[in-house]
């Protein structure tokens, strides 16, 4: 049964629930904000869904937001140790939509998240009735794809020599092309929200060094070098809107480049979207509206 967390809504809407779904050995925990359209979010490294949770509750009343933490990933299981897949990950992403009561829906996905909402589009395009693709980071379509996949594997080789952690830090001060507050600050905007959210007593969080173990050494190389179905999704370009930040586009952070290829080469659209890699966390008032206006709700 769905458990209701405690956190009420000002607008009326049903107040924020939660609940977990088993699927192929696993229990992925998901949760429930507002009502209306159907909108799925996916949730980029890391996997924790809570990150959606400012952007769900400027959309609670118009949207029912699905968020959900993605497999081996904070309060979901991983019980079934296997070589990380974005075809699975798409399967959980199905499974968690099916859960909580719906057919399709819109999808946002972010970093990690775009690109399996790719393989979700692939496998199941009925499911997806227009997705934002918010800076996939597949290096296959960078301008400089070789210093981008050569830098993942760096990092994964310093995992091995030093340790998760030592090479989650490599990754974190790297991966933007330079050191900026932007991200950081919206990371303390989060925690600053999240404060106010109720945790249920079966709520239990993976280890940040067991997270760190999951993202560097079996999800990074697997979804940085992913290479989607092009003709597949030219064939749904009505349904592919990438995006990428204002920061990111001024500041030629090559995350930026991706989207716009991409979008270039399935014909789907591209749109900027206010702020950094992670602006859905502390401008989400300001993604509010286009991401209505997309969707039509």
């Amino acid at each position: 049964m769905i458990s209701e967390n405690i956190i009420e809504s000002s607008d009326g809407t049903p107040p924020r629930l939660h609940d977990w779904v088993l699927t192929e050995g696993d229990r992925l925990f998901y949760k429930i904000t507002g009502q209306g359209v159907p909108l799925l979010a996916i949730p980029g490294g890391g996997g924790n869904g809570d990150t959606f949770l400012p952007l769900a509750d400027q959309l609670r009343s118009r949207f029912k937001v699905i968020t959900y933490d993605r497999r081996a990933n904070a309060r979901s299981t991983a019980n079934e140790p296997a070589p990380f897949s974005v075809a699975q990950q798409a399967r959980d992403a199905l499974a968690v939509l099916h859960a909580a009561g719906e057919d399709s829906a819109f999808v946002l996905g972010a970093s990690s998240g775009a690109v399996i909402a790719l393989g979700l589009i692939q496998a199941s395009a009925e499911s997806v009735r227009k997705a934002i693709l918010f800076e996939p980071p597949l290096t296959r379509f960078a301008e400089h794809r070789d210093r981008w996949s050569g830098f993942f594997e760096d990092c994964y080789r310093v995992s091995q020599a030093k340790g998760a952690s030592k090479a989650a830090t490599k990754f974190g001060t790297g991966v933007l092309g330079r050191m900026s507050f932007a991200p950081l600050l919206a990371d303390l905007s989060l925690k600053r929200y999240l404060r106010q959210e109720t945790k249920d007593e079966n709520e239990v969080y993976m280890s940040e060094a067991a997270g760190d173990d999951v993202f560097i050494n079996h999800e990074l190389l697997p979804v940085t070098s992913y290479q989607p179905d092009i003709g597949a999704l030219r064939n749904v370009s009505e349904k592919l809107v990438f995006a990428a930040g204002t920061w990111s586009e001024n500041k030629h952070i090559w995350l930026a480049g991706v989207a716009q290829t991409l979008a270039h080469e399935t014909g789907g659209a591209f749109i900027t979207l206010p702020g950094s890699h992670v602006s859905y966390q502390d401008k989400a008032k300001r993604w509010a509206a286009p991401i209505e206006s997309i969707f039509h709700a």
